[in-house]
């Protein structure tokens, strides 16, 4: 067991990340680079724009580091005393979110975020487990070209197996704009996500068929345009957020990259914190 997850632990180890940003991610979250255009993406990165990183309601976040727990960083279920500023950070309220979204197998249609939670829930229900009487979300921001999501699509199917009775999953699909590699079209999208044959997966150059792990079935959202990407702060692929179910950030992956105060913890340590071990 210990192997294994050590084997799946690698897989997240690397991903594509943004080298554009002023605050850069830790180098504990390597990633995919945008800016590298006339190679196959062995490594990938986005280009984020400054004055696009804000929040709900155009309430620009601050990627230093030093204040993304403004609202206290407070996650203890139940104990949420104020009102929570409105943003990715741990502690916050995440804004709403609106887009195309597809479930396995299915077509492109309407989604918003907020479907997804009862901000009246404090996880005190009698009986619950870590206050799982409802469930909690995880967003993955992915990109169908980048080798890192790819190699990890098993994972991911290995979370749903684990953790589907408590966790929604949902799986943002983006785009890179200055890497001609990262173009994927709703139709790569959803061979990717179903397993289906499409030649443009991985930098163009495998079939979607032929990726690692099961169909994915959950939501996918139509994030190409990195809209949701800039208001997450994720600055790679792959990149996860856990989310409570009364809409407030639980944990960011920024937030525990190992360097400076933060402590280092990856998305399968997290997931086991919260909802315990996979099998």
């Amino acid at each position: 067991m210990f192997v294994a997850c050590l084997l799946i632990a690698t897989s997240f180890t690397a991903g594509c990340l943004d080298f554009n940003q002023s605050s850069t991610p830790s180098t504990n979250i390597p990633g995919c680079y945008e800016g590298q255009p006339d190679e196959i993406p062995e490594e990938c990165e986005i280009d984020i724009i400054q004055e696009n990183n804000t929040g709900a309601e155009g309430n620009s976040t601050d990627t230093s580091g030093d204040n993304q727990t403004s609202s206290g960083n407070n996650t203890d279920l139940g104990n949420q005393t104020q009102t929570p500023e409105v943003g990715p950070w741990e502690g916050e309220q995440i804004f709403q979110v609106n887009a195309l979204a597809r479930s396995l197998g299915g077509n492109w249609s309407e989604w918003n975020l907020y479907d997804h939670f009862n901000q009246s829930w404090n996880g005190t229900i009698s009986g619950s487990e870590n206050g799982s009487d409802e469930n909690w979300v995880l967003i993955e921001f992915l990109s169908t070209d980048c080798v890192h999501c790819w190699n990890a699509a098993d994972e991911m199917s290995k979370f749903y197996q684990n953790y589907s009775s408590q966790i929604d999953i949902l799986s943002f699909a983006v785009n890179f704009s200055s890497n001609d590699y990262f173009n994927a079209s709703q139709d790569e999208v959803a061979a990717f996500q179903d397993m289906t044959t499409h030649s443009g997966c991985r930098g163009n150059s495998y079939d979607c068929s032929t990726r690692p792990g099961e169909p994915h079935d959950w939501l996918y959202v139509d994030d190409r345009n990195q809209s949701a990407m800039f208001d997450f702060e994720a600055r790679g692929t792959p990149m996860f957020v856990i989310i409570q179910p009364n809409g407030i950030v639980a944990w960011h992956q920024y937030q525990h990259s190992g360097e400076g105060d933060d402590d280092d913890e990856n998305i399968i340590e997290a997931l086991e914190r919260f909802f315990g071990p996979m099998q």
